[in-house]
């Protein structure tokens, strides 16, 4: 599809959003007002993200259509992923009702996905490697799953996240996919843009609620993670790593502090959302410096692929994620240059390799003590 069409179709696209999101929206309102209640109840849109996955799909669809060139489409398995969207949907409704049950869906979306991922052609990554091909494939499966389970996770302690990482990839897509190649891969990704942004008056204008059922939320997580792991084919991976970059950034300091707590003994809050919380900041301060983050990445992809320096680019955007959690966990330090930057960081990681090493001896030193006073005995 042209530049032109195209941006005519995300016009339409965006009429028909709105459209259908505010009919709904005035539908509620007036049951909500005729209905009597002794309490305040707190407005909500139960049916908003179902609405906004039908327009997404639907808008997915049509650019399948009309597109003139089809080729990515294929290659990527569209419509393999579209029946992976509707299984993960599916398998959120049992999710959470028994042990069993929860077991099973974690069995069949770990199989769904590295399914997925063994049905897609060769791609430059896997002879990139000393692995065997089949290795590295179940290497992208399990990262895609990992990443695709914690922002799950996420997504319910973290409300409108959904909303921001899908702002996110579609202003990424929208800034690269002129210089890119496959296009329909950020095409596609643009189609989160106008969608996205019907949503932001009903949360912070409005102030209405917008629940997210365990099937729904997989739903979005799925497809926003798979729009970033379709890159790892397009053999741009850093691009994809850094249009979920607020998710792994959260993924790298849930594990940094899940470690340390076990070593120190400490009841830090492992997400760093929750860490921001715990440090008197309000919802929507939060919410402004993830969209800041957001539109500094999103500046460094389209920069990056300007002057063809992808990993050196990735590695920057590490850094300043790395200056966001000094300058939240150790204000003093992220005042620092660079240079003391990591120096402090090489301390950092000596004292906890100390520190670990210390913990082992100990409990060397118990169960020795356990072993000779059995022989004793």
């Amino acid at each position: 599809m042209n530049t032109i069409p195209y941006f005519l179709f995300l016009t339409g696209l965006l009429v028909l959003n709105i459209t259908v999101l505010y009919t709904y929206f005035l539908t509620r309102d007036i049951k909500t007002n005729e209905t009597i209640h002794n309490a305040y109840v707190a407005p909500s849109l139960k049916q908003a993200y179902p609405l906004q996955a039908f327009t997404l799909l639907t808008g997915i669809a049509f650019l399948f259509c009309f597109s003139a060139d089809k080729e990515w489409f294929y290659t990527s398995k569209t419509l393999y992923f579209g029946g992976l969207l509707t299984l993960f949907w599916l398998s959120g409704f049992a999710e959470g009702k028994s042990k069993l049950f929860s077991v099973l869906c974690f069995i069949l979306e770990a199989t769904g996905i590295t399914g997925f991922i063994f049905l897609l052609p060769d791609f430059p990554l896997l002879t990139q490697t000393s692995l065997p091909p089949e290795a590295v494939r179940i290497l992208i499966a399990t990262g895609w799953f990992f990443v695709f389970k914690f922002f799950c996770r996420l997504a319910g302690r973290f409300e409108g996240l959904i909303e921001l990482q899908s702002i996110h990839i579609g202003i990424s897509s929208l800034l690269i996919f002129p210089e890119s190649s496959p296009v329909s891969l950020f095409q596609t990704g643009i189609i989160l843009l106008p969608v996205s942004l019907a949503l932001i008056p009903f949360r912070y204008v409005f102030h209405y609620a917008l629940p997210l059922s365990n099937g729904i939320r997989n739903f979005f997580c799925l497809l926003l993670t798979g729009l970033a792991f379709f890159t790892v084919p397009a053999d741009s991976w850093e691009t994809g790593a850094m249009m979920i970059g607020y998710i792994l950034f959260e993924a790298v300091v849930t594990a940094f502090h899940f470690i340390f707590n076990i070593i120190r003994k400490k009841k830090t809050p492992l997400f760093f959302y929750e860490n921001l919380l715990e440090k008197g900041l309000s919802k929507e301060k939060i919410i402004h410096i993830i969209v800041r983050y957001n539109l500094l990445t999103a500046g460094l992809i389209f920069f990056m692929l300007r002057i063809q320096l992808q990993f050196q680019i990735f590695v920057l955007n590490i850094f300043f994620y790395l200056k966001l959690y000094l300058k939240i966990m150790s204000p003093q330090v992220a005042k620092t240059g660079i240079i003391d930057l990591f120096k402090e960081a090489k301390k950092t990681a000596k004292d906890g390799l100390r520190e670990t090493s210390e913990m082992f001896s100990d409990l060397k030193k118990t169960y020795s003590k356990k072993e000779k006073s059995d022989d004793e005995f």
